[in-house]
């Protein structure tokens, strides 16, 4: 027997919730939905749905003659493939489920093996409104889940025999043969497979796709196409009637030119999102993800009761023409820019453009220019980011106020920039913008649970938000305070002393604009391997710090590796 390896995400969950789980094959979309809401504390109250390419899985508490979810899973899981399970149609609780791999599983109850964050709230009306009462969701306890799976005994189903010749189709599972299609040659099995793929095809454009953005234009009212032309900065269009304006707009939005000026004025994510509804003949997205994208409000068509956004055919057609791979990789190196830009700021607060040009020719081997630099930054931050070219410096742009900067870079004089071992590891400070917790750092997330009673989701939130106050040098005094805002109780001096040695030790390993860059840690460690030099035998002697008190348990300051005590110390 077989099983699925799944890792369920609460789609735009900050930091991510989610579970990775093994179900049972032959099991159906009724059982994954049970297994999913069991896994998430849902509460089987509300609808749900599965949603695929060509495909949708509908299902109720109740089961009723028009669901659909009793199909069994095998024919719709692929391995490295995702789809989307929504939980509650009101609330629109978007779980993203990527098919991990298939292993070998004997059992017939599913199993978590993994998860982060909490079980989550019915009816607080979806994610926004789950982070403001964060406090009263429970901990998940994968413990007693388990323990509950245990006792399931899933019924066995069977998807009905795939037509397929040797490989054509394999999810990972036994290949199927039909034997009543022995008869056939390979190449008559081909020639109908063809033909069965082209109706599909056809079926599907009927089914799923808009012809023409014109069509999609037509649905509007004229003032709304105004507002659409205004938008893009289009002019003239005061003197046609609708229809007449519903073409004129079309026509301005797929000149190829103009699409390119677009594409390149989008966001990657934007790109991501209006690729996949191409790729997928139409995907569910969150009415305000498109009502903030130029891109994808301009250029499709938008179902609001199902929140199902779909690309039309002639804009498919266009994008394939303007987007070549040259195109499509000149996108790809803008994009790549911007997280250089993203992670310097992060971790240096100011640059000179000049300091930002040789990082980004270092990493990337490339020769672009400063005046390259600065046209691709300027527009960067004309679309929205936070930030400043001031006097040949990039900065965060509240560093701007009072010249703030310039105190900022008098500080870093002394230190070289911390370089991370390669572009990628650069390149994620601009993706996260943020330090995850390690083996250095969780001790604050412990101390936020344990002492402030704190879910490990608000825990985690507040942890970023401490460690981004230290990265920019916010005095303790105002880090304390925050705590308190969010509901630590910090009243007396005891409690405040804790924190602010919590605070204090998370400072060590923290990266800080002050130190370009490096952790406290870092600098000391920098600074001791300095102060070892060789004497004329070849033995390295550290020199005692000037003023600096050496205590018993320590590693002796002559460098023979024993505790002072048992050296020097003992001497004395």
């Amino acid at each position: 027997m077989l099983g699925y390896q799944l890792k369920i995400t609460i789609k735009n969950s900050h930091p991510p919730i989610w579970r990775r789980i093994i179900v049972p094959q032959h099991i159906t979309f009724y059982d994954l939905d049970d297994i999913i809401e069991a896994a998430f504390g849902w509460t089987h109250v509300h609808m749900f749905g599965f949603y695929f390419k060509d495909m949708k899985f509908i299902g109720a508490p109740i089961k009723s003659d028009e669901d659909n979810a009793d199909e069994c899973i095998d024919e719709w899981l692929e391995v490295g493939k995702s789809f989307t399970y929504v939980y509650d149609f009101g609330d629109e609780w978007h779980h993203i489920v990527k098919v991990e791999k298939i292993v070998e599983y004997d059992e017939r109850y599913p199993k978590v093996i993994k998860s982060k964050g909490p079980n989550m709230i019915e009816d607080c009306g979806g994610l926004w409104g789950f982070y403001e009462i964060l406090d009263e969701s429970e901990p998940f306890d994968m413990e007693k889940v388990n323990e509950d799976f245990k006792t399931w005994n899933l019924a066995e189903v069977y998807p009905e025999p795939a037509l397929v010749w040797d490989d054509r189709i394999n999810h990972g599972q036994i290949e199927v043969w039909n034997s009543l299609f022995d008869h056939l040659t390979k190449d008559t099995f081909e020639q109908m497979m063809k033909k069965y793929e082209e109706q599909e095809k056809n079926s599907r454009a009927r089914l799923y796709v808009v012809e023409s953005l014109e069509d999609v234009f037509n649905q509007y009212k004229k003032d709304e196409l105004k507002m659409i032309s205004e938008l893009h900065g289009f002019k003239g269009y005061h003197r046609f009637n609708k229809k007449e304006l519903a073409q004129w707009l079309k026509n301005h939005l797929l000149e190829t030119v103009y699409m390119q000026k677009i594409l390149r004025e989008t966001s990657e994510d934007e790109i991501t999102f209006f690729e996949q509804a191409i790729e997928e003949q139409g995907i569910s997205l969150p009415d305000d993800i498109i009502g903030h994208s130029l891109l994808l409000s301009s250029y499709g068509a938008y179902v609001e009761a199902y929140d199902f956004y779909q690309i039309p055919q002639d804009v498919q057609e266009k994008y394939k023409k303007v987007c070549t791979p040259t195109f499509r990789n000149e996108l790809n190196k803008r994009y790549d820019f911007f997280k250089y830009l993203d992670a310097a700021v992060y971790l240096y607060g100011v640059l000179s453009l000049d300091q930002l040009t040789q990082i980004y020719n270092d990493y990337e081997g490339k020769a672009m220019t400063r005046r390259q630099v600065k046209e691709l930054a300027l527009e960067y931050i004309d679309g929205g980011e936070p930030y400043v070219i001031k006097e040949g410096f990039l900065m965060d742009e509240d560093l701007e106020e009072s010249d703030l900067y310039k105190y900022l870079i008098r500080i870093q004089e002394k230190y070289t920039y911390y370089m991370p071992k390669d572009r990628d590891e650069f390149m994620n400070y601009g993706m996260y913008e943020c330090q995850e917790p390690d083996e250095n750092t969780y001790f604050f997330v412990e101390y936020l649970q344990n002492k402030h009673r704190k879910q490990e989701p608000e825990s985690l939130i507040l942890f970023y938000e401490i460690q981004d106050g230290i990265r920019m040098n916010t005095d303790e005094e105002e880090l304390i305070e925050h705590l308190r805002n969010m509901g630590c109780r910090i009243s007396m001096q005891k409690q405040k002393r804790e924190a602010l040695e919590n605070i204090r030790k998370l400072r060590q390993y923290t990266r800080m604009w002050d130190l370009k860059g490096h952790t406290l840690q870092e600098i000391q460690a920098q600074a001791d391997k300095k102060r070892i030099l060789p004497d004329a035998e070849g033995r390295k002697i550290i020199p005692f710090p000037s003023g600096r008190k050496v205590y018993p348990n320590e590693l002796c300051p002559c460098g023979s590796g024993k505790k002072y005590k048992h050296c020097c110390g003992k001497k004395k």
